[in-house]
């Protein structure tokens, strides 16, 4: 549970607004203490969250306060598709360095992209769409799995070493580790997650792909994470993968660390109930990710600071 503090603190809203929203359209119920104080629920936050991302961006808050979280996440999506229309100035450029064989150009639009751009809108408006192009040519074998393949290492290159730059090595500041089990060879979402956990300044752990759970669990017994994040992109995973997924989600080794995780492979096994255990967390898009990981980290300072 949260205080009206934290929750303020997590939210950007101030406590007249939340007291405001309460009162006016009951878009929330925070249960009240002995001494009548308010405390907010995480339910509560995710959506006190998303009603002040779509209020900024211009919905009217007696429209949208009692819709629920599905609802708002799906009316957060239709902005973010309406941002990517407006596709950036770089993307085409860098797709065509790519079908050239320029990999330098490639590269230095990536860096010039990566300098001029804010960590989340990189990952998320220039990195996730040129991925996701260079796939879709490939499969239309208008690339080749060489072209796919240099572009792929040229991105993990530049991204590694960002997230090596920015992150924090101090041992008081929260730690994530990152990977996809057995059978889940993409890791591009953890990887970009990886930066923006970075640009957060948390210590980053990152595997890779396709772990055995036993390895994830090992691996978090010795570094201790507070935060495990697992990418499934296969829909539906293989049940290997699943498998993998419920002993590093039941390891006695990991009781101690959220568990969030992400991707289309996680967002199918979510809407068909195959999670295997209620301590996986679904991390529905990158931009959710980083608000997630941002509350997070500012939880973490307050309880640090002794706020």
């Amino acid at each position: 549970m949260y205080s009206i503090k934290a929750t303020t603190l997590l939210t950007g809203l101030t406590a007249e607004t939340l007291r405001a929203w309460e009162r006016r359209y009951a878009c929330i119920s925070p249960v009240r203490s002995d001494n009548n104080r308010r405390h907010y629920s995480q339910q509560d936050l995710d959506k006190l969250t998303l009603l002040a991302q779509l209020t900024s961006n211009g919905h009217t808050i007696s429209k949208i306060a009692n819709l629920n979280g599905d609802a708002l996440r799906d009316l957060q999506q239709q902005v973010q598709v309406l941002d990517k229309d407006a596709q950036h100035p770089l993307l085409e450029q860098i797709i065509s360095a790519v079908m050239d064989y320029r990999i330098d150009r490639c590269e230095l639009l990536l860096k010039r992209a990566l300098v001029a751009s804010e960590p989340l809108e990189y990952a998320r408006d220039i990195l996730l769409p040129a991925l996701k192009k260079i796939g879709e040519l490939w499969h239309e074998e208008k690339l080749s799995i060489a072209q796919e393949h240099m572009f792929t290492c040229c991105v993990n290159r530049i991204v590694l070493s960002m997230v090596n730059n920015l992150q924090n090595s101090s041992v008081n500041s929260p730690a994530i580790l990152f990977a996809t089990p057995s059978d889940e060879p993409h890791e591009c979402g953890i990887l970009l997650s990886c930066l923006l956990a970075a640009s957060l300044q948390y210590r980053c752990y990152f595997l890779g792909a396709s772990l055995p759970g036993k390895d994830i669990v090992e691996a978090a017994y010795h570094l201790q994470p507070d935060i495990i994040i697992i990418g499934l992109v296969k829909t539906p995973p293989e049940p290997t993968t699943i498998e993998q997924l419920r002993i590093i989600a039941t390891a006695e080794e990991t009781v101690a660390s959220s568990i969030w995780i992400g991707g289309s492979g996680a967002t199918y096994c979510h809407e068909h109930s195959m999670l295997p255990s209620p301590r996986c967390e679904l991390i529905t898009d990158i931009t959710h990710f980083y608000n997630k990981a941002q509350q997070w980290m500012l939880l973490d300072q307050t309880r640090y600071r002794g706020g």
